[in-house]
């Protein structure tokens, strides 16, 4: 996956849906996952009229090691890995700051 984009199976197993719900969302998230590469792709299009080739190499190579290993580590950390028992608190407070 890339960077922003989300496990579409894995997203669906956690929210525990099954059947057609679980097709559903699949294809839900396929769609985001799309968009998201194309804004990553427009961004990358844009930058190059301002970045220098130095910058933009830096700019892809934040993109190319990837935030999701990142990001799984802060959920599990929250106990969001799981529809059962996630602390969904927690996050409620953080968005209040």
């Amino acid at each position: 996956m890339k960077v922003g984009q989300v496990c579409s199976h894995g997203t669906a197993a956690i929210l525990g849906l099954k059947g057609a719900d679980a097709d559903e969302w699949v294809t839900w998230a396929r769609k985001y996952n799309k968009a998201v590469n194309d804004a990553t792709e427009q961004l990358f299009q844009d930058a190059s009229a301002k970045l220098n080739a130095q910058q933009m190499e830096l700019l892809k190579a934040w993109f190319a090691i990837g935030w999701n290993p990142q990001v799984n580590a802060l959920l599990y950390g929250k106990g969001l890995d799981k529809l059962e028992g996630a602390q969904i608190d927690s996050v409620r407070e953080m968005q209040k700051k």
